[in-house]
């Protein structure tokens, strides 16, 4: 996985050092919240961590769960993962969202993703690790909105992250 790809790393240009700071996590669900050094945030990500027991994760997965940033920390283990950008789609964001981005717009963009990792020697094929939406503030919705393909239709995985934070979708087919 390339550094440059994870969305992390496109904040880190724009606003300087990121971190991650957790809302809400059980063993397979995350509400994040990525932050710049003034706390500003910068993006709400939901994760639904789906196959946590290869023996590829056994390091990470743990500090994952300890409030280790996702991707960063596939990165610092040497875990081999591809982040598969399955699209975009604007939503209309609820009242709590919109007091993390200290913003009155309803609208912003989410971008919905998958972690791919390379399975183990015993199992080489790669397998789904997690599935994430990240919300962009309405302020950077310009930076993202034209550089991934919209998505048309939402299955019951995605619906399933995007309810979890009662945003509403805008023009999207079940």
């Amino acid at each position: 996985m390339d550094i440059e790809r994870l969305h992390s790393s496109t904040l880190e240009k724009l606003y300087g050092e990121i971190e991650g700071d957790i809302i809400k996590q059980d063993e397979h669900f995350r509400i994040v919240r990525l932050k710049d050094n003034q706390s500003k945030t910068r993006t709400l990500g939901v994760v639904r961590f789906i196959d946590v027991d290869s023996v590829v994760l056994k390091i990470a997965h743990p500090k994952i769960l300890a409030g280790g940033m996702l991707g960063k920390t596939l990165l610092d283990a040497l875990v081999p993962f591809d982040k598969e950008l399955i699209g975009s789609f604007m939503v209309t964001l609820p009242l709590w969202a919109k007091k993390e981005f200290k913003t009155q717009n309803d609208l912003s963009l989410v971008i919905y993703s998958k972690i791919l990792v390379q399975g183990s020697a015993q199992l080489p094929d790669k397998f789904v690790y997690a599935e994430l939406i990240e919300i962009i503030p309405p302020g950077l919705t310009h930076e993202f909105k034209n550089k991934i393909k919209p998505i048309n239709n939402i299955d019951d995985d995605l619906h399933r992250l995007v309810d979890a934070v009662d945003l509403s979708i805008i023009n999207l087919k079940k």
